[in-house]
């Protein structure tokens, strides 16, 4: 499920706006029966873009007005949310919060954040947001028929070139210093000794903590000096030493895949995945779009010129 973020720097500072909506001082935005102050508007301006004063006129018009209307678009989905009787239990709002920091701790994201300048609790009505938008998505969508077989092979059959598959191996590296070093571990290779674990012990390079493993590429995605040698290499031997401005590499080719067509049935849950994004955005547009214009909306647009104030 692909979750649909609507403005996410704007929407990370707006959790808190809902007691500011009672009785605005000066009305900015209606959305149905909810109202926006100008005042308010501004405050959230200011904490999302502290230095929007400093850009001319016109782009600081252009960039509130987005703003507005992301707002109208949150406040439509929120309002869905509550007919469908969709909401995000602490639960699940605690789940993601654990996901979207991975491997930080509490007190380094919380770190991490304060250096970007953002709050938790901005953070956290963000993320609900997204998750509730996401929600609504998967509820619109559930209306709709699944997609067929038929779909999926009328689309292998139309986009096959996209399914072409380059040369690719699969390859290890170990990083050096110096080229004598470098021609002592490949001789131990020679020798016998395994690839991946001499990487983790003598290589410099980052990668060494997996066995200097760097996954499968195609022809093209490295330096020419390195696809020379690595592309050339047969299977299981180690390379000469190869320098870059980073040192002395070795190589070693594990796997080799010919080039040629993927089939479909290995890249049928790839299509699936594909058409049910599209899908699932195409569906959560025409919806946002019609109710917009099923929505009785009023913008007072002259107060945000910087003349209105004066």
């Amino acid at each position: 499920m692909k979750i649909f973020a609507t403005g996410l720097l704007f929407l990370l500072y707006l959790g808190a706006y809902q007691s500011a909506l009672a009785a605005p001082e000066t009305l900015l935005l209606e959305i149905g029966i909810r109202q926006i102050s100008l005042e308010h508007f501004e405050n959230v301006v200011a904490t999302t873009y502290p230095d929007l004063e400093i850009l001319p006129v016109p782009d600081r018009l252009r960039v509130k007005t987005r703003l507005v209307q992301e707002l109208i678009d949150r406040e439509l989905i929120a309002a869905e949310a509550a007919r469908r009787n969709i909401d995000i239990s602490p639960d699940e709002l605690d789940a993601a919060w654990a996901d979207v920091r991975g491997q930080y701790s509490e007190e380094e994201f919380t770190q991490f954040l304060h250096k970007q300048n953002k709050s938790r609790t901005g953070w956290l009505a963000a993320l609900r947001q997204r998750l509730l938008t996401a929600e609504v998505t998967a509820a619109l969508v559930a209306q709709q028929p699944a997609i067929s077989t038929a779909q999926l092979e009328d689309y292998y059959r139309q986009h096959k070139e996209d399914f072409r598959r380059p040369l690719e191996v699969q390859a290890r590296q170990m990083l050096f210093a110096s080229r004598e070093e470098a021609l002592k571990v490949r001789q131990l290779v020679r020798d016998g000794g395994d690839f991946a674990t001499l990487a983790q012990r003598y290589s410099l390079s980052p990668d060494r903590e997996n066995g200097g493993n760097l996954g499968y590429f195609a022809q093209g995605m490295l330096p020419k000096e390195f696809d020379d040698a690595i592309f050339r290499l047969p299977l299981k031997k180690v390379s000469d030493p190869i320098k870059s401005p980073y040192g002395y590499h070795l190589f070693l080719v594990e796997q080799r895949h010919k080039a040629g067509m993927r089939p479909y049935v290995i890249v049928k849950e790839e299509i699936y995945q594909l058409l049910r994004q599209h899908q699932e955005e195409e569906i959560f547009h025409q919806w946002l779009e019609k109710s917009r214009e099923s929505t009785v909306i009023n913008v007072n647009w002259q107060l945000l010129e910087p003349a209105s104030k004066q």
